[in-house]
């Protein structure tokens, strides 16, 4: 991986984004990954496989190996096919131990409504020996996922009307979350910047146009306040440009 900024020689990934992070007050440090085109575009006939390669594969899962757990919003599960997260690759590994991390991150999906279906992969084929994913969501989503969770998700219905993103985060706090990466999608995204709860900010552009109407990076009302973030880091590999930012 080609090292942009700073200027620097060819890095390991992996030395690139395990940096320092402090931990904010009593809530864990949120990374957001995504992946755009040069035109915005975040997927390509409705997922975003078609505008990544083998370089930005590994880059999510150094993302992943990083994070204590992987947020994800309900319809990204729907549309990406979620699979249970897979142990990192060696190196990548050995450093969880020398965190003290457990030893593959745990998946979180966010939900209002409970529109989840507990045959998919995701909660059917996960691995016994690793904790269930949880499923965030509300009374009424609880009532909706019913009987059929059991045994293969942790339920959490926060109080309220919809997901409380500031929930989430203290309910994850609490289980000892020092890392929470968001994969999206971009309705998640907009919920979490609007709360400001974005810390870092892991932008893959592609070099391809891709043209439609689809939604953006976050999807949503325009913010009250506008979030402004700082590069900090800038890399390229095959073709991809990969951008790390913080939040000013």
């Amino acid at each position: 991986m080609r090292q942009l900024l700073p200027p620097g020689e060819d890095q390991n990934p992996l030395d690139v984004y395990d940096q320092p992070r402090p931990t904010p007050n009593n809530r864990p440090w949120v990374m957001a990954n995504m992946i755009s085109s040069l035109d915005g575009a975040i997927s390509v006939r409705g997922t975003s496989g078609g505008l990544g390669n083998p370089a930005d594969q590994k880059v999510l899962g150094i993302l992943r190996s990083l994070a204590d757990i992987i947020l994800v919003g309900a319809g990204t599960v729907r549309a990406e096919g979620y699979r249970p997260p897979r142990t990192p690759h060696p190196e990548a590994a050995q450093r969880r131990v020398a965190r003290h991390q457990a030893p593959r991150a745990r998946l979180a999906v966010v939900t209002g409504r409970g529109d989840l279906d507990s045959q998919a992969a995701l909660f059917a084929d996960h691995p016994p020996e690793d904790p269930l994913p949880l499923i965030f969501t509300t009374s009424h989503g609880a009532a909706a996922l019913g009987e059929s969770f059991v045994g293969r998700a942790e339920v959490v219905a926060l109080a309220g009307p919809r997901v409380d993103p500031d929930l989430v985060m203290e309910d994850l706090h609490q289980r000892g979350a020092g890392i929470v990466l968001s994969e999206g999608g971009p309705s998640l995204n907009h919920q979490l910047v609007a709360a400001g709860l974005v810390d870092e900010l892991c932008l893959t552009v592609a070099p391809l146009l891709v043209g439609g109407e689809g939604p953006g990076l976050i999807n949503g009302p325009i913010l009250e306040s506008l979030e402004e973030f700082e590069l900090a880091g800038l890399t390229t590999e095959a073709g991809l440009l990969f951008c790390r930012y913080l939040s000013a």
